[in-house]
């Protein structure tokens, strides 16, 4: 059989998977692509003609964002709830999920098993629960009460993320702590949580891009500006009378870039953390 014909099921096999990968990133970007070009456009344009490419570009629907629907609140509010979600959860995932590796006990499975049955109800189904359990403790309409439910509902996947980081680590390099006089949590927090740096900063993504785009608990918890991040901001644009499309595009825009700068950033590090977590 000659070079070529050995050659030619890799070549086809390789042309089918690079199609079936532009194809799957042309459906992602697409849409993307057509949010941020509409929202560049005037709205009576969006109505005109919604696959028209830009004509005359105007930055008026992300200007009426601050001036129209208090954005500026939103955006701290949604950096506030990120970033509590991310400190809980790293925090008691990376030590639930350390124990659970480390001091195994009878019945740590069905615990395990437990915590991912959890991770696979609806969140829908909880709101009226956690919702009764916020206003008993008197902590609706604060970005506390919006922390802590996703936070609650965060940290089942992420001890299951981490688990296998720690499983992976090598103890003898703990036990060497442990006998230079490092205590258990010392061990931890010197040693363990420095060697699975990369499933600690996925999980720090993955918890902070949570945090930033859920919807149904800010909704479900705040009826305040004080305590309203961006993702129920995004709701204020549509009226009982009228839909502001073009603010609504931007938005959208305004509200998806920040998770795609530091998923470009943190891409080397997501990369490797869900490869070795996995």
């Amino acid at each position: 059989m000659s070079l070529a014909a050995r050659l030619r099921p890799a070549t086809v096999s390789r042309v089918v998977v690079v199609a079936v990968l532009i194809a799957a990133a042309a459906a992602t970007l697409i849409p993307f692509l057509w949010l941020v070009i509409s929202s560049l456009k005037r709205e009576a344009d969006i109505f005109a003609n919604p696959l028209a490419l830009l004509q005359t570009p105007t930055l008026a629907n992300y200007g009426s964002l601050f001036q129209q629907f208090h954005f500026a609140i939103a955006t701290l509010n949604s950096i506030v709830i990120s970033l509590g979600v991310v400190v809980i959860s790293v925090a008691l995932g990376s030590l639930a999920a350390y124990g659970f590796s480390r001091y195994p006990f009878a019945g740590g499975r069905f615990v395990l098993g437990a915590l991912l049955i959890t991770r696979m109800v609806t969140p829908a189904a909880l709101v009226v629960p956690l919702y009764l359990i916020m206003n008993a403790l008197g902590l609706l309409n604060t970005l506390i009460s919006i922390i802590l439910a996703i936070a609650v509902l965060n940290l089942p996947f992420v001890v299951w993320v981490l688990r296998p980081f720690f499983d992976a680590l090598p103890r003898e390099i703990e036990e060497a702590g442990l006998i230079d006089g490092l205590s258990p949590f010392g061990v931890f927090w010197r040693i363990a949580l420095r060697l699975a740096a990369p499933g600690l900063v996925t999980i720090a993504l993955l918890s902070f891009i949570a945090g930033w785009t859920d919807l149904l608990f800010p909704m479900s918890f705040s009826t305040t500006p004080a305590a309203t991040p961006l993702t129920s901001g995004l709701l204020q644009m549509q009226t009982g009378y009228k839909i502001y499309w073009g603010s609504l595009m931007a938005g959208g825009v305004y509200l998806t870039l920040p998770t795609l700068a530091l998923s470009f950033a943190l891409q080397k590090y997501l990369v490797a953390g869900l490869r070795l977590g996995y």
